[in-house]
């Protein structure tokens, strides 16, 4: 990203789920999130919003990007398009008029999936937003907003299932089958990283994070050009008054760098000169050296040291000692620190831990594992992190985390 962007960029979005009910009344999710640095936090978490109160509970200051689902919001799976126009619009709705709705075309894997609204319907709703003084920058319909972050949820298998929506997808993680029902709720606690996110907010924190990285994301919206204007002057704003910092920042780095320059006048030649000779030298060697260092840091990076540890020998031990009813599944050696904060700069790991997954019909054989590892001299804390039965395996599935 050049250095300019980095000041008009968006700090901070908001993200409004609005799901039209039967009867025509809207219930309304709200999740603002905020960039600081590299690291994503979410602000504010608000759900069963009164569509009445969304003027005091949501700041006017913070962009906003508004997602329809529910009535009125007309769905359809199709071959893969590279684009819907006038010319293919009848695939979706037969005998109408594109120019009569906002069309949204998300394109994953082998598929399209077209979400439609007619653009009285969904305008009547933004300018009820707006009465209430918002602005809104962005609408899109339907969940498919979530496809920017569902990588971030605690959810690995291929079929994610929140707030009465179940997406199928396929080992390559495209969309394949979009459902609804009020009976598809998640059954344990979503997080991200390792904040819980209530599951009504899961399309709410996919609007506000497509927003926040909006020019970064292939964003999954519909064309409304009031918004496109809004969203346009926004970051037109944004540019000018980061230009104007620049600009006085160079003035200030100019008149800062003169004055310096100036001062440096009056010090002693002749003491300077001798004082470059000598520096000169000790410059040359002490680069030498940093590059020296740096050369050898990079080369145990890159070699994965450790202090010298036979891990090898650790996991011998370690499996020497796992009761025969436990199935082991996987053992990371130095895993993911997933509690390492939202940075985009890179995953962090963490050093000398084992994460060891598996399976146990009961517990009880599990405790007795983690009694045995923590005998071992070497073992410096080993801790149970998770036992949870799993209806799908039909068996309990267990987490151990191990220090060495």
């Amino acid at each position: 990203m050049a250095i300019l962007d980095r000041f008009y960029e968006i700090k901070q979005a908001g993200g409004l789920a609005l799901t039209i009910r039967k009867d025509g009344n809207p219930s309304a999710d709200y999740c603002q999130v905020a960039l600081e640095g590299k690291n994503l936090s979410l602000e504010k978490k608000i759900t069963g919003l009164e569509f009445q109160e969304l003027g005091k509970q949501i700041s006017s200051a913070v962009p906003l990007s508004i997602n329809i689902s529910g009535r009125g919001v007309l769905y359809k799976q199709l071959d893969r398009a590279a684009e819907i126009t006038s010319a293919n619009f009848s695939v979706v709705l037969p005998n109408a008029d594109m120019d009569d709705f906002y069309v949204q075309h998300f394109p994953s894997g082998n598929y399209s999936f077209v979400a439609v609204i007619r653009k009285a319907e969904a305008d009547k709703w933004l300018d009820l937003i707006r009465e209430q003084g918002l602005f809104p920058l962005m609408l899109s319909l339907g969940p498919f907003p979530t496809d920017h972050i569902l990588p971030q949820l605690n959810i690995y298998n291929e079929e994610i299932i929140f707030g009465g929506i179940k997406i199928e997808r396929s080992e390559n993680k495209h969309w394949e089958k979009l459902s609804f029902n009020d009976s598809f709720q998640a059954i344990y606690a979503i997080k991200v990283e390792n904040e819980v996110l209530d599951q009504q907010l899961i399309v709410a924190y996919g609007t506000a994070f497509q927003l926040l990285f909006a020019g970064k994301l292939d964003q999954v919206k519909t064309n409304v050009p009031d918004l496109e204007l809004a969203f346009s002057r926004l970051i037109s704003h944004r540019k000018f008054k980061a230009k104007g910092m620049i600009v006085l920042a160079i003035f200030f780095v100019l008149l800062l760098a003169n004055f310096m320059w100036l001062s440096s006048l009056n010090a002693e030649n002749t003491r300077l000169a001798a004082e470059v000779s000598t520096s000169a030298r000790t410059s040359t060697d002490l680069q030498a050296l940093t590059d020296q260092i740096r050369q050898k840091e990079s080369l145990l990076i890159a070699l994965g040291w450790d202090s010298g540890i036979n891990k090898s020998g650790l996991i011998d031990q370690a499996m020497a000692l796992m009761p025969a009813e436990l199935t082991l599944k996987q053992i990371d050696i130095n895993p993911v620190n997933a509690t390492a904060g939202h940075g985009f700069g890179g995953l962090k790991f963490q050093d000398r831990k084992m994460l060891i997954r598996g399976e146990s019909a009961q517990v009880i054989p599990v405790n007795e594992w983690v009694a045995r590892l923590k005998s071992k001299k070497w073992v410096k804390g080993v801790e149970l992190e998770s036992y949870n039965f799993s209806n799908e395996l039909n068996t309990g599935v267990f987490t151990i985390t191990l220090s060495y």
